[in-house]
């Protein structure tokens, strides 16, 4: 036994100190990327209107540091095994050459991606959520720093899942190293807070089984759906996953043609349901956008997520804008969306169809208007600038702050118009 301890205490040094290195590398050199790039491109791809609460990084890098400790603890368990036999790590190629390194480490990431699907998924139960994972979702809008930002209980179970797979699988080392890599910078990379994959990840494309950020922020952002850590596979098989993930991802990395992706020949659902929908004459009832009658009409969201109206506000000065459909219009209970987000709680009951997203637009010198927007997956209210982008195309901006997102909206009527 104590032969067994001098074996632990020795190994466990290195292996904390490699564990603290590996989170604190990825976390600052994703950092990093994010503020060397934020202007070149990275802040037209913020995901969340907001920011990071003021003292959350502090308490995201102090749990992630506990977390790599509480993983040094597990992991120099590893050591003791390897010493009795209990498993296997081949230090050369003598017995599995680099095939065997390669397939294992696939095998690796799978059955991780599979355990870790399950064990997240089983700790939003209602019962295990405050003691396991209500830290992690501290960070609502999170940043790379919250990678291992874990509760105690939820760092072990993370931490436990390489001894255990050590006992079934032998691994090379080598193998070992280059999976702590690919966790550490995936896990980063979801946090990121702005979409660092390019549009090959996007559904349907050939990296498209791969999580993206946009995929755990919407984890993060909805505190549902979506589970997986590498891969999309468990969430499609089991149905976790966002329903608004494919529009959001494209909206994100493709915004001039995310708007016209659902008339694409008919070869998606989303393109049949669309025409369908605009072939039964669901949206004739609305004017045309003509230039004469400055924005008035309906208009198309980015993603075709919402059909927007722009018509003489009731009773004010100035243009709103009411949404009179939903491309997901119900919830996963079948029942109508509402504004549940508002910071008002006694206007959380109402239904999001019918509900004034855009107030009090008016002209400006520029050609352009000004007015407000209120955004119902966050219940808050920003200025927003609205233009012309072409007889078809509205090009609006909304801003709190410094923070801008841009959208391409498109007249209901002119596609409406195109399939016929």
């Amino acid at each position: 036994m104590n032969e067994l301890l001098q074996v632990y205490l020795s190994a466990w040094p290195t292996v904390w100190a490699m564990d603290t290195a590996r989170y604190l590398v990825a976390a600052t050199l994703m950092a990093t990327i994010l503020a060397l790039f934020w202007r070149a491109g990275l802040a037209q791809r913020k995901l969340q209107p907001r920011d990071a609460n003021p003292g959350q990084k502090r308490r995201e890098i102090l749990a992630s540091l506990r977390t790599a400790f509480i993983f040094s603890l597990l992991g120099a368990i590893i050591a003791v095994g390897d010493r009795q036999g209990w498993i296997t790590i081949y230090k050369g190629f003598d017995r599995a050459g680099p095939l065997y390194l390669a397939l294992s480490l696939a095998l690796m990431l799978v059955a991780h991606d599979t355990y870790f699907y399950w064990a997240h998924r089983a700790m939003h139960h209602r019962r295990l959520f405050t003691l396991f994972h209500r830290t992690h979702h501290l960070s609502r809008t999170p940043t790379p720093w919250a990678a291992y930002s874990f509760a105690i209980p939820e760092a072990i179970v993370h931490g436990a899942f390489v001894p255990l797979f050590l006992l079934v699988v032998p691994m090379h080392g080598l193998g070992l190293l280059a999976f702590g890599v690919v966790q550490i910078l995936r896990n980063v990379m979801g946090h990121a807070g702005a979409e660092v994959h390019s549009a090959a990840f996007g559904p349907g494309r050939w990296l498209g089984w791969n999580n993206t950020t946009t995929h755990h922020d919407l984890h993060h952002e909805a505190g549902r759906y979506n589970y997986g850590l590498y891969f999309r596979w468990w969430d499609k098989l089991m149905g976790t996953e966002h329903p608004d993930y494919r529009r959001k991802f494209e909206a994100i990395v493709s915004p001039g043609t995310a708007a016209a992706a659902p008339l694409g020949a008919g070869r998606t659902a989303v393109g049949a349901i669309m025409g369908s929908v605009l072939a039964g004459g669901f949206f004739l009832t609305a004017g045309p956008a003509h230039a004469d009658d400055g924005l008035g009409g309906r208009w198309m969201t980015q993603g075709a997520a919402a059909i927007v109206e722009l018509a003489p506000c009731s009773g004010t000065p100035g243009l709103c804008g009411t949404i009179r459909w939903l491309w997901d219009a119900v919830d996963d209970k079948g029942r109508p969306r509402l504004d549940g987000q508002n910071a008002d709680a006694a206007l959380r009951t109402r239904p999001l169809i019918g509900l004034s997203i855009l107030s009090g637009l008016t002209p400006t010198a520029g050609g352009g208007w000004t007015g407000r927007i209120y955004n119902p997956e966050d219940g808050q209210t920003y200025r927003a600038t609205l233009r012309r982008g072409g007889a078809d195309a509205l090009l609006i901006e909304g801003c709190v702050l410094f923070i801008c997102q841009k959208q391409v909206w498109r007249s209901a009527s002119a596609l409406a118009s195109a399939l016929h």
